[in-house]
């Protein structure tokens, strides 16, 4: 190949690679932008970002001891039971939507010592609610005669339970039972009120029981309406 041949071949291979190198940059061009599609998901770190209410895991008070607070209003912040402020007789709503219940007070006398009446009722409701969910209890389909279960319990000056007296069967043994062993369990008290003594120098507390069954998920397990009244004499 002659020099002016060799010139000319060089001449052709350089325009032939500027020509690719064109094509290739044309290539490299960043595709179009894509349109807002509106708000993208968000990764969350920190869970109070989710709602305006403050978290706190570490709280002495984040879980409350079984029984506490079944008689207070869920907004309400209180140091210790509720006073009745309603007349005797007069029904307030506790326990849950699967375990429905209602407590009152029977008498004057219960409604003039409001605190210290409050204090045994949460506690004897607080066991009913245990001893209902038993499997002994929860499999029983109770009759719709059913009784109210009457129980009066005997405490010294000190608020300690002596005795228990059965007043009045409700028609089923093992409801009367679980009354019994809900108020040994339950019914006592520190420094009771003096005033609230009855004349022979105890304080005697008469309770009325009332259950129904309300609802089973497996035709086997029941849950049930409760019906909690406290007299004092």
């Amino acid at each position: 190949m002659s020099r002016a041949q060799r010139k000319r071949f060089f001449t052709a291979a350089l325009f032939a690679a500027a020509i690719l190198a064109a094509g290739c940059a044309a290539d490299d061009k960043p595709p179009p932008a894509i349109p807002d599609a509106g708000p993208q998901p968000k990764l969350l770190s920190d869970l109070s970002a989710v709602s305006d209410a403050p978290i706190n895991p570490l709280g002495a008070n984040a879980v409350p001891a079984p029984g506490e607070g079944l008689l207070h209003d869920e907004a309400a912040v209180s140091a210790g039971p509720r006073a009745f402020e309603t007349e005797p007789g007069i029904s307030r709503q506790v326990g849950t939507e699967r375990n429905p219940g209602t407590v009152r007070l029977l008498n004057d006398k219960a409604a003039k010592f409001g605190n210290f009446s409050a204090a045994i009722l949460e506690r004897v409701y607080a066991q009913l609610s245990i001893a209902e969910k038993s499997e002994d209890i929860s499999r029983i389909n109770l009759p719709t005669e059913l009784k109210a279960v009457v129980v009066t319990a005997i405490l010294d000056k000190g608020g300690k339970l002596t005795e228990l007296i059965l007043e009045q069967h409700s028609g089923k043994a093992k409801i009367d039972q679980m009354m019994l062993d809900v108020c040994k369990k339950g019914v006592w008290y520190e420094n009771p009120p003096a005033a609230a003594l009855s004349g022979d120098g105890n304080y005697k507390l008469t309770f009325r029981m009332k259950l129904e069954n309300f609802a089973s998920l497996d035709e086997r397990h029941w849950s049930f309406i409760t019906d909690l009244g406290l007299g004092i004499s």
